[in-house]
């Protein structure tokens, strides 16, 4: 009696079957808050590959919880204000308004990326030497062997790289933004070491989008990141109320890295 074939394991989903159930769940979150339940019954933050449908759906669940409405503008400034083909955010949002699929496949795509997701960060993915993988995926690469590739993972470290470098540039305005608030606000702790620290972050700003020119479509989201936690930093260090330092950034980007800050001071500079 010949033995049944054993039934191979169904082959988890592709890059681009994620990415297309990313964008039709964040659809249908944006157009139909209500379903936002429904999918976050299934999903965890963590199982979204891509840094703006997360973004919106960390968003949409803390406005739901606080009773705000949901909607492409609300929740923007919130989020990345870059979409993941480099266009404007807002543009890429609406757009996955008015192609939202019908609120029945709500739970289906939700489950499409949860099993995405164990697949990317079973045991296997933990164990792995991060190393040893990086190596094997660059010689996938090279050779052309593309079924080879662990796809989804190479995805998210490639992101992750252009993550870092975003966060690099975010943290020099921090510092600088900071620096900017403590001179203004406490004129008569002005120090040198104040004046160097903004003078050397610049510089690294600088080169940053010297060497990155694709930064500088993001300045906008980085200026108001930074000046957050700047805002923060400046009323801890400063010891004044946060009310004190205006709520939105106060500076422009080239106050942000031309603006003079001489040390010593100049007469009745201010």
């Amino acid at each position: 009696m010949a033995l049944a074939p054993k039934a191979r394991p169904p082959a988890p989903p592709t890059l681009n079957e994620v990415f297309e159930a990313e964008q039709q769940l964040v659809g249908l979150i944006l157009a139909e808050p209500a379903i936002y339940g429904r999918i976050a019954a299934i999903l965890r933050d963590d199982d979204w590959t891509e840094r703006l449908h997360r973004g919106v759906f960390e968003v949409a669940g803390r406005f739901i919880r606080e009773g705000r409405p949901i909607s492409p503008v609300s929740v923007l400034p919130r989020v990345s204000d870059v979409a993941p083909d480099g266009g404007p955010a807002l543009r890429y949002l609406v757009a996955l308004v008015a192609k939202a699929p019908p609120p029945a496949l709500a739970e289906p795509l939700a489950r499409l990326l949860s099993e995405a997701a164990q697949a990317r960060t079973g045991p296997d993915h933990l164990d792995r030497d991060l190393y040893a993988w990086a190596y094997e995926q660059a010689q996938a690469l090279r050779r052309g062997q593309f079924d080879a590739l662990d796809a989804l993972n190479l995805a998210e470290e490639i992101e992750d790289l252009g993550g870092e470098i975003y966060n690099k540039l975010e943290s020099a305005f921090r510092i600088i933004l900071m620096h900017l608030l403590k001179w203004d606000h406490q004129p008569e702790r002005r120090s040198r070491s104040w004046t160097i620290s903004i003078r050397v972050k610049r510089v690294d700003a600088e080169l940053l989008l010297e060497r990155f020119p694709s930064l500088k479509h993001r300045l906008p989201g980085a200026m108001r990141d930074a000046y957050r936690r700047a805002r923060i930093e400046a009323a801890g260090e400063t010891g004044l109320d946060d009310d004190v330092f205006p709520e939105e950034c106060p500076y422009s980007f080239e106050a942000i890295m031309t603006r003079p800050v001489p040390w010593p001071p100049e007469s009745g500079e201010s």
